[in-house]
């Protein structure tokens, strides 16, 4: 052990050694105990086994001790950091579960898991700012050394609010591309006699590949509907959960059909083509900003190369004649 730190100590901070063993030593601790730890836990429970089988008829059977393994202290920790923060910021709580729930995380544990992650994320990027700065810092001062500790702890707590953001965005996506087909898929169930609540119930099933977040969410209105849930709420709660506006004018649009008496296959017809313009029109808007996009990595990555095919060979020839 004494000639291990000796190695480690005689090594130069700059140099990446220390931190290679460093990582691999912990690994392979990590490792070596695991592999003791689940041995030994073999060996005992032979014995015990061993004991119990002798002293069954005599001894009363005992009651089994809970064990604290890894799931139930990670869901003690996401059920303490949902109560924490439901009591000090309710509001914000509530928003950051909406978030989640358009992210696609369904689950009602979703927003301690959060911040326990947020947490974990803060704790990593202090530990590894302080393992950059105690190898490869140097003579720097000691202010800025705790300013990028603090820095890269923010940067761990922030990232994962990004992370949440990033996977809206995805969702929204999937959500307005499915949504046109949904109508449409809608229009041939209410063409063939289908009610509205059976026409969901088989679209959300027909989506389950190519759309799967909208199924699912569409598989939630079904059971609200057989719970008891009247339509315009449960599309109020998936114009919620999906954050479109085009699921709120959807919702509009029926209950608009309901009240006046029209033809409901005949809305839904005008409104998926509208969708579907719509969805074409953000496309081609796309596509004629695509030329002004590209021109920034054309000047900067192909016009360099350019000029100098057309100027070497001038500077070489002139060289030479010189």
């Amino acid at each position: 052990m004494e000639t291990l730190i000796g190695l480690l100590a005689s090594l130069r901070p700059t140099s990446l050694a220390p931190m290679a063993l460093l990582l691999l030593a912990v690994g392979g601790g990590a490792i070596l105990w695991q592999w003791s730890t689940a041995r030994g836990g073999r060996g005992d429970l032979k014995r015990r086994l061993k004991v119990e089988v002798s002293e069954v008829a005599e001894a009363p059977k005992p009651t089994a001790a809970p064990k604290r393994n890894a799931s139930a202290v990670r869901d003690k920790a996401m059920k303490t950091a949902h109560e924490f923060y439901a009591k000090s910021d309710p509001e914000n709580v509530a928003r950051l579960r909406m978030k989640l729930i358009q992210a696609g995380h369904m689950d009602p544990g979703a927003v301690g898991r959060f911040f326990v992650i947020r947490f974990v994320g803060f704790l990593a990027g202090a530990v590894v700012a302080f393992l950059v700065v105690r190898w490869f810092g140097g003579e720097s001062a000691v202010p800025s050394r705790w300013t990028f500790i603090i820095m890269s702890g923010g940067a761990g707590y922030f990232l994962p609010g990004l992370v949440l953001t990033l996977q809206v965005r995805t969702k929204m996506r999937e959500y307005r591309n499915g949504f046109p087909d949904f109508m449409d898929l809608m229009i041939v169930c209410a063409d063939a006699g289908m009610s509205m609540e059976a026409g969901i119930e088989r679209v959300s099933k027909e989506l389950f590949i190519t759309y799967p977040s909208l199924s699912q969410n569409l598989q939630l209105v079904s059971l609200e509907l057989r719970a008891g849930r009247s339509l315009d709420d449960a599309l109020k709660s998936l114009a919620d959960r999906l954050s479109l506006d085009e699921v709120r004018s959807f919702a509009t649009l029926l209950q608009q059909s309901k009240e006046l008496g029209t033809s409901l296959s005949g809305a839904l017809r005008v409104y998926s083509d509208e969708m579907r313009h719509k969805r074409m029109s953000i496309a081609e808007e796309k596509a004629h900003a695509l030329p002004a996009k590209m021109s920034v990595p054309v000047t900067i990555c192909i016009l360099p190369v350019v000029l100098m095919i057309a100027i070497i060979p001038i500077i070489v020839k002139m060289t030479a004649g010189d």
